[in-house]
């Protein structure tokens, strides 16, 4: 309520402040008036991941509508994780404004632009849901001429369907024209779903469309970027960038019932703050990125005049990919100004990824650079049998004799040698005394100290070292094994690193992955990996960051840093996210449970705990002893006795208060006599009066047989009941706890 009524008082200050400060004598035109209302939803409900850029995306187009695009912020509202009721206020507070302003306006024009989840009927906002058709109601009924919607999320082609998704008529650009009608604009088909990428830090069509509105979709070069321009900008665009996904291709859609003449223009160059030109000589792919290194802008010149973009002020760093050279360069915009950016402010970069191979400008690819730098061969199948000779049987003392006789690349079965031993392809068996070497191996690589291939689809094996770009089967060493992509098992006496591991890694001492870990992941000590996907082992540690998910199981101790979903199994377990299990005597999580709680009971007894874990799912260790029991007298046994409390518990939150259920393992422990053991169960209510303190009550009911009656006979019970030969203790308990979270 009180969100709904700080948007109602902002609502009513924004009317009163237009009224007074757009107010026009007589009955002069004031032109065209825009305004615009731009939501981002990160959340999508339960079943939605949540989205990391849809907010930043909406602040993002707010700020290029306001800066270029004729929107002020006084006629804009933006929305971040709103709710169907934060929208529908929002509509009517911006009716409102536009209602006390337009008496003497040509045309006015609305923008609407939601960036979230959204399905086949609807968009999802957080716990509630906006209907397709409810929403193009209310958007017709804000009371402007023309209405554009954005529309960036799954499925968004289905607000726009039902019109068929055609352009019927061109539609103006002089403000003295009359207009109307809309324009709705989706960033996939009724049936795609819409993608964000973490390396341009938005979602691609957003991308897009900031990108061409601040002049990269300006075909025509006047300054000034129409709806027509736009939507093609951003449908290529967006195109290109999700061709190769694992989603797969994003085609947006779109539906313009406007009536007028000529082309709406959504933006113009001229009225930023400061623009860079690109002069007509730079051709090719223009990657734009801050003084922080984030990307600003990236698109494709390919016509001979210039580009004009607009940027804000502040230091910038450039790479042009043109179809033969690479140039980089560094430039400031000043406020104000417009830079010239031409080949003379650039120098030329190392090719990597668009070096031509010999004189026939054949291109190459990153993947097959940095093979070839590696010694990688990726035309073995297009060069002749002349440029390779089989030797059945080869040796070597130091260096390669058969290579440097024949002045050709080996094929062997079985290689020999002592120093080295070097075939660009065994079939085989390659063995050295200190290393070997081959591009391919389709058998057995061993070496004494060192072994290396390029790519080993048997078994690699080595005494000290093992290197393999790729292994499809089992690669083995007695000390340090190293492979950028392992398929099948790996193992070391000491260490392995893998860049991907997908089934099995094991080592003596050490396991390092690198990447994803889509299998069993195991050593004796300690386990270290960037994803987990499957079950990490080790006698001591297993680390983790980033996303993961599967089994963390360790004598000692596991941490999980970053968003981990899964099993943590050690004596300490940490993890810095909110989801997952934990079993172990001392876990931590982020917005977990990690508590200290002492209190006394209605059967005289002290009771103090330690619960650590998730918050619905943690560890519960204490004890419980006698408070009328003589500790210093050793021979007056008869009131002596401790309960050892071992358990798990859950905890509900509601604002201050707590509840929590435990179950929990009792071990009695009583000097001189057996250990009797009995099981309880417990229900907590507290309350959180100031932070890391809590003051609870609790009821604890016990449960006797006849295998256990030995454990209660020192139990001073007030409140017990009999049923079926099980005898239930009762007790009350009062006391606080401190928190460390």
């Amino acid at each position: 309520m009180k969100k709904i009524n700080r948007k109602i008082i902002l609502s009513l200050m924004i009317l009163l402040a237009s009224s007074f400060a757009f107010a026009k004598e007589g009955n002069e035109s004031a032109g065209v008036e825009r305004y615009a209302i731009y939501i981002g939803s990160n959340i999508g409900g339960k079943n939605n991941q949540r989205l990391l850029y849809a907010g930043s995306d909406a602040i993002s187009f707010q700020k290029t509508m306001s800066e270029i695009g004729g929107i002020s912020q006084q006629n804009s509202i933006l929305l971040l994780d709103p709710t169907k009721d934060d929208v529908d206020n929002a509509m009517q507070t911006i009716s409102a404004i536009i209602n006390s302003k337009s008496s003497n306006l040509k045309r006015t024009e609305f923008v609407f632009y939601y960036s979230g989840h959204s399905d086949e009927y609807s968009l999802l906002l957080g716990k509630t849901t906006y209907g397709y058709s409810e929403l193009k109601k209310a958007i017709t009924e804000v009371p402007t001429d023309v209405h554009v919607v954005i529309l960036d999320s799954c499925y968004s082609g289905n607000f726009i369907r039902s019109k068929g998704g055609q352009r019927q008529k061109p539609f103006l650009v002089d403000d003295s024209s009359v207009v109307k009608g809309h324009a709705y604009l989706s960033s996939s088909s009724s049936q795609e779903s819409s993608q964000e990428s973490d390396e341009i830090g938005s979602s691609f069509f957003t991308n897009a469309m900031i990108t061409g509105l601040r002049g990269a979709a300006d075909s025509s070069g006047d300054k000034k970027v129409t709806l027509n321009e736009l939507y093609s900008y951003a449908f290529n665009e967006t195109l290109s960038k999700t061709e190769n996904t694992s989603t797969g291709p994003q085609h947006p859609n779109y539906n313009i019932t406007l009536v007028g003449s000529g082309d709406l223009v959504l933006s113009d160059i001229s009225n930023s703050d400061s623009i860079l030109m690109l002069s007509k000589e730079i051709t090719g792919r223009v990657i734009i990125r801050d003084k922080n290194g984030k990307l600003v802008s990236e698109i494709n010149k390919t016509s001979e005049k210039p580009v004009y973009l607009a940027l804000e002020s502040g230091q910038y760093g450039v790479t042009v990919i043109g179809e033969n050279a690479t140039l980089q360069g560094n430039f400031t915009l000043s406020p104000k100004k417009t830079y010239a950016l031409s080949n003379t402010n650039l120098s030329p970069a190392i090719r990597v990824a668009n070096r031509t191979r010999g004189d026939d400008g054949e291109e190459v690819t990153d993947e097959e650079a940095e093979a070839e730098d590696e010694g990688f061969d990726f035309e073995y199948e297009n060069r002749s049998e002349d440029d390779f000779a089989y030797v059945p049987f080869m040796f070597s003392f130091v260096c390669d004799e058969f290579h440097l006789a024949l002045n050709k690349d080996i094929i062997t079965s079985v290689g020999i040698g002592l120093l080295r031993v070097h075939a660009y392809e065994a079939d085989g068996a390659l063995v050295a005394g200190i290393g070997s070497e081959a591009v391919y191996i389709n058998g057995f690589q061993g070496g004494g100290i060192y072994s290396f291939a390029m790519d080993v689809n048997g078994a690699q094996g080595a005494g000290v070292f093992n290197f393999a770009r790729d292994v499809h089967g089992v690669q083995g060493s007695g000390v340090f094994n190293f492979a950028r992509d392992v398929t099948g098992v790996q193992g070391s006496g000491v260490i392995n690193i893998a860049h991907d591991v997908t089934y099995v890694q094991g080592a003596g001492v050490v396991n390092v992955a690198a990447g994803k870990v889509n299998g069993v992941q195991g050593s004796g000590v300690a386990n270290f990996a960037m994803g987990l996907r499957g079950v990490q082992g080790a006698g001591i540690a297993n680390i983790t960051w980033g996303e993961s998910s599967g089994v963390q199981g360790a004598s000692i101790i596991n941490i999980a840093k970053g968003d981990f979903d899964g099993v943590q199994v050690g004596l300490v377990n940490y993890c810095s996210g909110e989801s997952g299990f934990q079993f172990g005597l001392i876990n931590i999580s982020k917005n977990g449970v990690c508590e200290v709680g002492a209190s006394l009971t209605t059967d005289e007894r002290a009771r103090i705990t330690f619960n650590s874990g998730m918050r619905y799912l943690y560890a519960v260790f204490g004890c419980a002893v006698p408070l009328d029991a003589d500790y210093d007298d050793e021979y007056y046994l008869d009131d002596k006795y401790v309960d050892v409390i071992m358990g798990l518990g859950t905890r509900f939150k509601l604002a201050m208060l707590n509840f929590d259920l435990e179950v929990m393992a009792n071990e009695v422990l009583i000097p001189k006599e057996d250990t009797q053991w009995y099981m309880s169960t417990r229900a907590s209510v507290g309350v959180t009066p100031i932070k890391h303190l809590n003051v609870f009550a609790g009821f604890t009911m016990a449960f006797e047989s006849e295998y256990n009656r030995g454990a209660f006979e020192r139990h001073k019970s007030n409140m017990k009941f009999t049923k079926r030969g099980i005898t239930v203790h009762s007790e009350f308990d009062f006391g606080v706890r401190f928190s460390f979270n």
